[in-house]
C-alpha cells in the first residue's frame, strides 16, 4: 500500500511539472517573450517540493519516498526530453510564421509579374475555378474579342461563340471539367470586328501540391488560316481526276477521294481503315528492308497491277509521297489507271508500223534496185566460177577470188533484206544501248539507191567521241528514215549541183547528243513550220501526213525533242536530241 501511495506522490510531482510547462507555453504563445534556445534541464524546485511535501504529510511514507526516488528520476528525465522537443517545435513555428509573413508580403508582386507574363504570351489564355466559371482572361484574349475582363468573366465569354458551335463547345467543356481531363476543341469565336474566327482551345485541369482540384487553365490559337488551307487541300484532293489515298504510318487508308471510289468500285466507308494493299497488292513493296510506308516515298512512278471490287485486275501507275501535318506523318498515294494509256501506246505502235509500211512501199523500186546490184553480181560471179571450174587446168586462185566476191555480194543483199525486214516487222519495242552514228549509217546505206536515183549526195559528219543512247533501234531508224526522205523530197525541184544532204552529229552538253539533217531545198514557210508536226498535215499529193508526227512522238518517248528551222542561206534543218547513257 505504501508503495502505491509513494507512486501517486511521484505522479503528482510530475503533473506539477507538466502544468508549469503548459502555463509557460501559453504565456509565450500570448506574446510573453520568445522561446529561449537553451532549455534548462534542472527539475523545477516547486515541483520537487510538491512531491516531497505530499509524502511527508502522510505518516510513515518519508522513507518509502526516498526508496522510490529512482522512479522519480526516470519520469523527470522523460519530462525534460518533452520540454526540449516542445521548445524546438516552438522555434520552427516561429520560423514558419516569419516565412509566411515574408511570402504574404511578396504575393502581390508575384501575382503582378504572373499576370504580366500571361498578358505577354502569344496565345489567348483563360482560367476557371472549381465552379466552371471563368475567372481570368489575358490581354490577347481581350484584344481579340474587344471586350472587357468584366464582360468575359463567368460565362460571359460564351456570348461570342458561334451559335452553330455553342452546344458542342459547351458539352466538351462540361464533360471534360467533370472528368478532370484534358480537352482540345475547335470552335468559332467572334472577333472585335464582328468576323468569326476558328480557334483551337486546349484546356488542362490544375491542382495544388496536395492534389486538390483548383479549376482549369486553357490556351487558344487562331487556326482560321490553317482551316482554310485544309479546305482548299480537301477541295483539290476531292476533285483531282486521279485516285488519291492518304495512308497512315501502318499503310492503312485514312482518306480517299471520289475518283478512288469510281476507279475501284468501293464506297468510301468500305475503304477507310483497310490496308492499301487490298487495292494494289505491291503498293507497299520495295527493295528497302524497312516496312514503314515512308521508306517507299521516293516520288518515283511504278507500274503495278490493281484490283477492283469485282475482282478484275488492271494496270496502274502509282506514286508515294510523304506528307507532314504538324507532328503527324502521312503517305499520299496517287494511282492512275494506265489502261487507256497502254491502249493509246498500242495504237501509236500500230500507226508507226503502218507508216513504216507506207514508207517502205514507196521505196520498193529503190530497194529492188539495191537488191538487184548484189544479186546480179552474185549471178555473174557464179557463172564465171563455173567456167573456170570447167577449164583445164583449173585456176584455183581465180576461183577463190570469185567466191570471195560472191560472199561479199551476198552479205550486201542480206544487209538490205535485214534492214527492210526490221523496218516492216511488227513487234514489241526492244530497248538497248546504241551508237547513234551507227544507226544513221545503216539508214543511209539503206537509202543509197534512192539517193543515187535522185542525184543526191549524202554526207555524215560525226564530231566528238562516240556515245551511246538508250532506245529501240527500229524506232530510231524510222526517225532517220523520215527525216532523210523529207530532205530528199525537199530538193526535187533544185538543180543537181545543190542536191546534197548533210547529217551532223554533235554533243549538246555532257548529257545530250544532237543530230541535224540539213538540206538545200526551198525551205519552209511560216505556216509549214507551225503545222509540220501535226498529224495528217502534208504537202505531198499521196502523203498521209504522219511521218513527222510519229517521228516527234518517238523522239519524245526516248527523252528527246524534235524541231525544224530554216537555214540562213537555203533549205531547212531538222534537229533532234537524245539523252546520252553512261555505259561505264
Amino acid at each position: 500500500m505504501s508503495m502505491v501511495i509513494a507512486a501517486v506522490a511521484v505522479g503528482l510531482g510530475a503533473l506539477t511539472i507538466v502544468l508549469l510547462l503548459i502555463r509557460q507555453s501559453r504565456r509565450r504563445a500570448a506574446g510573453h517573450g520568445r522561446v529561449n534556445s537553451k532549455v534548462s534541464t534542472a527539475q523545477p524546485k516547486n515541483a520537487r517540493m510538491s512531491g516531497w511535501r505530499i509524502a511527508k504529510a502522510i505518516p510513515g511514507l518519508g522513507e518509502d519516498y526516498r526508496a522510490n526516488s529512482a522512479v522519480d528520476r526516470v519520469l523527470t528525465t522523460k519530462l525534460e526530453h518533452h520540454a526540449r522537443a516542445r521548445a524546438a517545435r516552438t522555434r520552427d513555428t516561429s520560423r514558419d510564421s516569419i516565412e509566411q509573413q515574408r511570402v504574404e508580403k511578396s504575393l502581390p508582386g508575384i501575382e503582378t509579374r504572373f499576370r504580366a507574363l500571361l498578358d505577354a504570351a502569344p496565345v489567348m489564355i483563360w482560367m476557371s475555378d472549381t465552379t466552371r466559371l471563368c475567372t481570368f482572361f489575358n490581354k490577347p484574349w481581350l484584344d481579340f474579342t474587344g471586350r472587357t475582363l468584366e464582360q468575359e468573366m463567368g460565362n460571359g465569354w460564351s456570348e461570342g461563340v458561334h451559335p452553330d458551335d455553342f452546344e458542342r463547345c459547351l458539352n466538351v467543356y462540361v464533360s471534360s471539367f467533370d472528368a478532370r481531363k484534358n480537352f482540345t476543341m475547335e470552335y468559332r469565336l467572334r472577333r472585335r470586328d464582328g468576323a468569326y474566327r476558328w480557334l483551337r482551345d486546349t484546356g488542362v485541369p490544375q491542382t495544388d501540391a496536395d492534389g486538390t482540384f483548383l479549376g482549369f487553365v486553357g490556351s487558344c490559337v487562331d487556326i482560321t488560316d490553317l482551316r482554310q488551307a485544309e479546305e482548299k487541300f480537301r477541295s483539290a484532293f476531292e476533285f483531282l481526276p486521279v485516285a488519291i489515298l492518304m495512308l497512315d504510318q501502318r499503310g492503312r487508308i485514312a482518306l480517299v477521294n471520289e475518283q478512288t471510289e469510281r476507279l475501284f468500285g468501293y464506297r468510301r466507308n468500305e475503304l477507310i481503315g483497310q490496308p492499301a494493299t487490298m487495292l494494289v497488292s505491291q503498293l507497299m513493296t520495295s527493295s528497302s528492308s524497312s516496312p514503314r510506308p515512308e521508306a517507299l516515298t521516293t516520288g518515283a512512278a511504278r507500274d503495278l497491277l490493281a484490283r477492283r471490287a469485282d475482282g478484275t485486275e488492271f494496270p496502274v501507275e502509282a506514286k508515294l509521297n510523304m506528307v507532314r501535318f504538324e507532328e503527324d506523318v502521312s503517305v499520299l498515294a496517287t494511282i492512275v489507271d494506265r489502261t487507256d494509256r497502254i491502249e493509246l501506246h498500242r495504237h501509236r505502235q500500230e500507226l508507226a508500223h503502218l507508216a513504216r509500211l507506207s514508207t517502205m512501199g514507196g521505196l520498193a523500186a529503190s530497194f529492188a534496185h539495191e537488191l538487184n546490184q548484189p544479186l546480179t553480181a552474185i549471178l555473174s560471179n557464179t557463172q564465171a566460177a563455173q567456167r573456170l571450174v570447167e577449164a583445164d587446168p583449173v585456176d584455183l586462185d581465180e576461183v577463190c577470188e570469185i567466191l570471195k566476191d560472191i560472199v561479199e555480194d551476198n552479205a550486201r543483199a542480206s544487209e538490205v533484206i535485214r534492214g527492210i525486214r526490221a523496218l516492216v516487222k511488227k513487234g514489241v519495242p526492244e530497248f538497248a544501248s546504241h551508237d547513234p552514228a551507227v544507226v544513221i549509217c545503216d539508214v543511209v546505206r539503206l537509202l543509197r539507191s534512192d539517193a543515187i536515183q535522185r542525184g543526191i549526195r549524202v554526207s555524215i559528219d560525226v564530231n566528238g567521241a562516240p556515245v551511246k543512247v538508250y532506245g529501240d533501234k527500229v524506232q530510231l531508224e524510222q526517225v532517220m528514215l523520215n527525216l532523210l526522205l523529207n530532205a530528199f523530197e525537199a530538193m526535187d525541184g533544185c538543180v543537181s549541183n545543190d542536191r546534197r544532204v548533210t547529217v551532223l552529229v554533235t554533243h549538246e552538253g555532257p548529257q545530250t547528243v544532237r543530230v541535224a539533217v540539213r538540206d538545200h531545198g526551198t525551205g519552209l514557210s511560216g505556216d509549214q513550220l507551225a503545222m509540220i508536226f501535226k498529224p495528217f498535215v502534208t504537202s505531198k499529193p499521196n502523203g498521209l501526213g504522219l511521218g513527222l508526227s510519229i517521228s516527234r512522238g518517238i523522239v519524245e518517248t526516248h527523252g528527246g525533242r524534235l524541231w525544224a528551222e530554216n537555214n540562213t542561206d537555203q533549205g531547212a534543218t531538222f534537229y533532234f536530241t537524245l539523252p546520252i547513257v553512261d555505259t561505264a
